[in-house]
């Protein structure tokens, strides 16, 4: 969605701590390169230095495009020119090929996306060779004008990481790529469910049920709930931030089952999946240092089941709804208020702007 086109910089936190300074936060902006020395065919590129390893399926629509390289043609006579980009090892090349007559410019904006396997390597931040050519096409004895190398830091797949220029609503919604609806692990947790409800069946949708009267969401929450202890979940305590100081680590939702656990934000995007894979519209409440889901029990009325998923393992559903709602009586003024660190997240509206789940699996 155009609202979020901006030039991408990013906060990164691991790099403070290489230079011990805890607490801080340090923007990175995009690398321009000189202009190639080039009489004939000028080449002048700019690309990002970091990529958010989370975000990689979001550059060139939410996020602004990777690399731009402008191609100047001051021969006679029209040419060609293929012009490729890749993160060597980690993604697949991008490449175009384009035409630009005597006189003009063309400008190519490429978007290099990681090879799946190349995600599993990804479990801590790393740098890669980032790397750009243009080959000025000619019969049978093609020219190479540009072969450049640079290195660039790519994020671990798990890191939560702040946008700069983004307002604190648009990098909340980020978040929303940590829901995973289609995994295939989200699905075989849909399959256990289905042997909870009361008709032994799985269904998507509200139907014509306005506000839950006839108990088909109650009915098919809890059989999440249910399903979720078959893989002896628990909540594991770990340190949470959502500010643009700190990088957040965060586990995808079949990593939480693989593990059998998971923090409240994790456990919340858990429960969501399975929620949105259900055709139901949900939204993660964010309080200081906390997370839980909220439901929505028709598409008439604004009214939810707040769930605080961290009870898993100790609480039954029920208990679980009865304090999610108590705890939105007292949260809901100050998320309201939009007071700070105060937030609601609804997935629905954040796949509307683009943000689509992690394409990893």
């Amino acid at each position: 969605m155009v609202k979020y086109r901006r030039w991408l910089a990013v906060f990164m936190t691991s790099l403070l701590l290489l230079l011990s300074l805890p607490g801080a936060a340090l923007q990175e902006a995009e690398t321009a390169a000189p202009e190639i020395e080039n009489t004939l065919y000028p080449i002048d590129y700019v690309y990002t230095s970091a990529l958010i390893t989370a975000y990689y399926h979001l550059y060139g629509k939410v996020l602004d495009d990777f690399a731009e390289i402008n191609v100047t043609n001051h021969s006679d006579s029209t040419a060609w020119f293929l012009v490729e980009t890749e993160m060597d090892g980690y993604s697949y090349v991008s490449s175009d090929t384009v035409e630009v007559e005597p006189g003009e410019t063309q400008e190519v904006r490429q978007n290099p996306r990681l090879i799946p396997e190349s995600m599993e390597k990804l479990n801590a931040q790393r740098y890669a060779n980032f790397l750009i050519r243009v080959t000025l096409l000619k019969d049978g004895e093609d020219e190479m004008l540009l072969s450049e190398s640079s290195e660039i830091l790519l994020y671990s797949r798990r890191d939560y990481t702040w946008v700069d220029g983004f307002d604190v609503q648009e990098n909340r919604d980020l978040l929303a790529v940590y829901v995973t609806p289609n995994d295939p692990d989200v699905e075989a947790l849909l399959r256990r469910a289905a042997d909870y409800t009361s008709s032994g069946q799985i269904w998507s949708g509200y139907g014509e049920d306005e506000n839950d009267a006839e108990g088909g969401v109650w009915d098919r929450l809890q059989a999440i709930w249910q399903a979720e202890k078959e893989y002896d979940l628990t909540y594991v305590s770990t340190w949470v931030s959502f500010t643009p100081i700190y990088s957040q680590r965060i586990r995808l939702p079949f990593e939480v089952l693989e593990q059998s656990g998971g923090n409240c934000i994790e456990l919340a995007f858990l429960y969501a999946s399975a929620v949105e894979a259900l055709d139901m519209e949900c939204s993660i409440v964010l309080i200081p240092g906390h997370a839980y889901l909220a439901v929505r029990t028709d598409l008439v009325n604004a009214i939810y089941y707040f769930i605080e998923t961290t009870l898993i393992g100790q609480a039954d559903f029920n208990d679980a709804v009865t304090y999610g709602n108590n705890r939105w009586e007292e949260d809901s003024p100050n998320v309201d208020a939009n007071k700070e660190d105060y937030g609601w997240i609804n997935i629905g509206d954040a796949r509307e702007w683009g943000i689509l789940p992690v394409p990893w699996r």
